[in-house]
């Protein structure tokens, strides 16, 4: 079976072919950015460039082991310049040695357009962009949306959109998976790549950790997503110190298994430093834990909307307004939206608990209150009421 179009993702990165920017695509190991690699490659050549100008080094293929000093694929490549533009694609590119000024040094001493992949959030530094002389942009990958993984089970468009939504929340959106694998299959690789990330994005970027002391937390920010998060919590519930919390967060939270929404404050206009929520990048790796499968489902649809707001390119919060909470505000171009998302808004209880804090909003900007419920859309109120499905697909 062919690999989904990452259709959306080859929009952006194509609008900024030709420019003077290195483009760099970042995300959790395994979740498809070297695929979307190859398919922009292909993409490249149906645009009529020669594939003779295209380099593209995939860097976990063995063939390319020498190129792990970085000195001797800066020659390869400049051996392969004939004077005509070069697109130069290297994939996971951490494994090269002196990587940073190899390509910064390819982006001054010939005509080229340089894409690149990497695991882990360093390469996004502060530090890597001084490197790159501030000439990067970034794109930042996920696991296939819920419509890609629609696209992926059901080709030919015939489907039971509501049962493939179960299926997409209990085994999440890693590439790999196909309609005919199972679930214990698909576990089991979940917990092969989690494993990785563990030994290979995390623990090798620090000497003397403890490994299990890490794996421990990884687990149980997995059982924490949606809630606030911080290192005094973690301190007490590891048995560790404050500092080493702090300092393991920040290295989990590097290898993009998880994201951080700040809160922000849409009285005083200002993000608040204290207490963010943490959401994994995929609920498939988060449902190989010991955590039954029917707890706190309402966090994990609201896991589901935060990893689906940040896909369309928004800079998402959560939002606080006095004593009440938005489960989401997105900015975008100064532009706001705010989001409510609820597993179910049957009992009128729950129904004005959720729709309470947007009575509180001052404003334009988009309103949404997303539920499980199988709901036609609505507005209410000047509230878009939405079930998640299409919202997700829409």
């Amino acid at each position: 079976m062919n690999d989904v179009q990452r259709t959306g993702y080859l929009r952006k990165i194509s609008l900024f072919r030709d420019h003077d920017t290195i483009k760099i695509l970042t995300g959790v190991r395994r979740c498809g950015k070297s695929t979307i690699l190859r398919q922009f490659r292909d993409l490249l050549i149906r645009d009529g460039i020669d594939p003779e100008d295209i380099v593209y080094i995939d860097m976990e293929s063995l063939s390319n082991l020498r190129f792990e000093d970085g000195m001797l694929l800066y020659r390869h490549i400049m051996d392969s310049y004939a004077g005509r533009k070069l697109y130069i694609l290297l994939d996971e590119v951490q494994y090269i040695k002196g990587w940073e000024r190899v390509v910064n040094s390819l982006s001054i001493d010939i005509d080229c357009d340089l894409y690149l992949t990497g695991s882990n959030a360093y390469m996004l530094s502060t530090e890597i962009s001084t490197l790159l002389t501030g000439r990067n942009m970034p794109f930042r990958i996920l696991p296939l949306s819920f419509r890609e993984f629609l696209e992926m089970e059901h080709p030919d468009g015939r489907m039971d959109r509501n049962a493939s939504f179960d299926r997409y929340v209990h085994l999440g959106g890693m590439p790999f998976i196909r309609p005919d694998y199972t679930d214990e299959a698909v576990f089991q690789r979940l917990n092969e790549i989690k494993s990785d990330i563990i030994l290979k994005d995390i623990c090798s970027r620090k000497e003397r950790i403890d490994s299990v002391k890490i794996r421990k937390m990884v687990d149980y920010m997995f059982s924490e997503i949606g809630n606030q998060i911080s290192a005094d919590r973690i301190s007490e519930k590891l048995g560790i110190s404050t500092s080493t919390a702090n300092e393991y967060l920040s290295l989990i939270l590097d290898s993009l298994l998880f994201y951080k929404a700040e809160r922000f404050d849409l009285k005083g206009g200002s993000i608040l430093s204290s207490m963010p929520k943490v959401y994994c990048v995929d609920t498939g790796m988060r449902n190989t834990q010991p955590i039954r499968g029917d707890r706190d489902y309402g966090r994990v649809l609201e896991n589901i909307v935060f990893l689906e707001l940040i896909r369309r390119g928004y800079d998402v919060y959560v939002g606080k307004i006095g004593q009440y909470e938005l489960d989401f505000v997105t900015v975008s171009n100064g532009r706001y939206g705010y989001y409510q998302v609820s597993q179910t808004v049957a009992d009128p209880d729950v129904w004005e608990r959720e729709m309470r804090p947007f009575r509180h909003i001052s404003g334009n900007g988009e309103r949404f209150l997303i539920t499980g419920d199988p709901a036609e859309r609505k507005d209410i109120d000047g509230v878009t009421v939405i079930n998640i499905c299409d919202f997700l697909t829409g």
